[in-house]
């Protein structure tokens, strides 16, 4: 079980399902909750060498000073009304610093879809593909669209590539896959010769799942010619009513680890469930 969950608090559009998700995740695993509050893109401007004027600066300090004020006040009175333990945190500097290292004290991180990029060929990555590469913890992500079940995690669908990426998130996911009652195993583009070449029986991912106490697999194998892998995933989830994604979050390549490319960035961009990330 999950017994320690950070929680992004950072205000924006998806605040309240990320909290309702959060919240109703800890309940499930008795779990003690995190708030994690990051200053604001506003605090880009309060260094010495950006120019603001001081009326403007002291306007834009006070904002975010009453914006903490009532997040934190909202966070603890939902907490504690779902009889949770909480506890507040607002660190300083960067977001994405800060959420990696705090998630490194904690079983996991929730954190909402990132927003889509100004245009394709941004370059920089968003806060939460660096925190999902970094972390070292395997981030709940929260979609701005789409039905979140009181019960998110019930119906699972992992992604299973036979790499190290997906191997760990399925170890990362225990703590749900032990909870499920159904799990799907997608395996796109299969290479059954090569596992055959390599002596890997047949079942034996079913006899590792049934060892760790998780639900009876359901493994279904998809293309990904004319579609992608993305879509391939998100397609698999609809299909069969799956009510979380989990995966290995796989860089575009060697040189820039920190870029989110190919389906984990389709499914970033595209999500409609909730997806566990692991890397």
């Amino acid at each position: 079980m999950f017994r320690r969950i950070a929680l992004d608090l950072n205000k924006d559009n998806n605040q309240k399902r990320r909290l309702e998700s959060a919240i109703q995740l800890a309940i499930r695993h008795q779990a003690e909750l995190i708030g994690i509050y990051t200053d604001p893109l506003a605090s880009q401007y309060l260094h010495d060498d950006v120019a603001v004027p001081v009326q403007l600066l002291d306007s834009m300090v006070n904002y975010i000073e009453i914006e903490k004020a009532e997040t934190k006040a909202m966070f603890m009175k939902e907490a504690h009304a779902a009889d949770l333990s909480a506890q507040w945190r607002a660190p300083k500097g960067s977001a994405s610093d800060a959420l990696a290292l705090h998630a490194r004290f904690c079983d996991l991180l929730v954190m909402s879809q990132a927003s889509t990029p100004d245009h394709p060929g941004a370059v920089l990555p968003t806060p939460v593909e660096s925190v999902i590469t970094s972390a070292g913890r395997p981030v709940l992500i929260i979609p701005y669209v789409g039905e979140l079940r009181p019960t998110t995690g019930r119906s699972v669908l992992f992604c299973w590539d036979y790499g190290r990426r997906a191997a760990r998130a399925l170890a990362d996911a225990a703590p749900i896959l032990r909870m499920a009652t159904d799990l799907v195993v997608l395996t796109v583009d299969p290479k059954p010769e090569m596992l055959s070449f390599r002596d890997i029986a047949p079942d034996d991912l079913a006899g590792y799942c049934a060892a760790q106490g998780y639900p009876k697999i359901k493994e279904v194998h998809q293309g990904s010619e004319g579609v992608g892998v993305g879509n391939a995933i998100l397609n698999t989830a609809a299909d069969y009513g799956c009510d979380l994604i989990v995966m290995g979050a796989y860089s575009h390549s060697r040189v820039r680890e920190w870029i989110l490319g190919g389906a984990s960035k389709t499914l970033l961009e595209s999500m409609t469930v909730p997806i566990l990330f692991s890397h």
